[in-house]
C-alpha cells in the first residue's frame, strides 16, 4: 500500500489528469462503464476522486514552484541592478546635493478646466481635442528646478560611467533618461550648477528605481 501511495505521490502530472480523466470516463459514460468488470466498479468513483485530488495537488504544486522560480530570478537580478547600477548611482549623490523647487501653475479645477477649454478651442481634430482636454483635467502643471549646491555640477558623466560598465543590467526608462539628460546639455545648454529638467528627471528615477528594488531584494 505504502508503494501505491508513494507512485501516486511521484506520478507526473500528465499521468495523475489522464488516469482521473479514464476513471471519471469509465464511471459516468454507461457503455464504457459496462465494460468494467463487475468487481472493479464500485471503485471507479473513489479512484477518480483520488487521482484528481493529487492531480490538483500536483497541479498547485507546479504552479507554486513556479512562481517561486520566478521571484528568486526577479530578486537575483533585482539585486544585480542594485550592485551595478543604482547604488554608485545613488552614491554620487551623498558626494553632492541638489536643491530643488516646484511650482504649481493649476492649482485648482478651475484652472484645470480653463486648460481643457483652452485646448479644445485650439487643438484640431474631435480624437486629439478630447484627449488633450482630458489630460488637462488632471495636469497641475508641476514645474520643478533644481541646482546642484556649493558649487558642484551635476554627476552625468559619472552616471554613464557606471551605465556603460553594466549595460546588461539597465533598463529602457534608465536608458532613455540618460540619452535625454545627456541632450538637454546641447539644447538648453545650463550655467554652473544648473540642473535641466531631464537631469533631475533622471535623479528622481534613480532615487525611485533605487528604493523598488530594494524592497524587491530584499523580500
Amino acid at each position: 500500500m505504502k508503494e501505491i501511495w508513494a507512485g501516486l505521490r511521484d506520478a507526473p502530472l500528465w499521468v495523475l489528469g489522464g488516469s482521473a480523466l479514464s476513471a471519471l470516463v469509465a464511471w459516468l459514460v454507461a457503455p464504457l462503464n459496462a465494460i468494467v468488470p463487475a468487481t472493479y466498479r464500485p471503485y471507479l468513483p473513489i479512484a477518480s476522486i483520488v487521482f484528481l485530488i493529487f492531480a490538483g495537488a500536483r497541479a498547485l504544486h507546479a504552479v507554486t514552484a513556479a512562481v517561486g522560480h520566478r521571484r528568486a530570478r526577479h530578486r537575483r537580478m533585482a539585486q544585480q541592478r542594485l550592485r551595478r547600477l543604482y547604488r554608485p548611482m545613488l552614491g554620487l549623490f551623498t558626494e553632492q546635493h541638489l536643491a530643488s523647487s516646484e511650482a504649481i501653475l493649476s492649482p485648482r479645477l478651475k484652472h484645470r478646466i480653463a486648460n481643457a477649454w483652452r485646448l479644445l478651442q485650439t487643438r484640431r481634430g474631435l480624437g486629439r481635442k478630447t484627449r488633450a482636454a482630458w489630460r488637462a483635467l488632471g495636469d497641475r502643471e508641476v514645474s520643478a528646478s533644481a541646482e546642484m549646491e556649493f558649487g558642484s555640477t551635476f554627476p552625468l558623466a559619472k552616471i554613464k560611467g557606471i551605465l556603460s560598465g553594466a549595460l546588461e543590467f539597465a533598463d529602457a526608462d534608465l536608458m532613455s533618461l540618460v540619452r535625454r539628460a545627456d541632450r538637454s546639455h546641447y539644447e538648453d545648454q545650463p550655467q554652473d550648477s544648473e540642473v535641466t529638467g531631464a537631469e533631475y528627471a533622471l535623479m528622481t528615477h534613480i532615487f525611485t528605481e533605487h528604493h523598488r528594488l530594494t524592497s524587491l531584494a530584499e523580500r
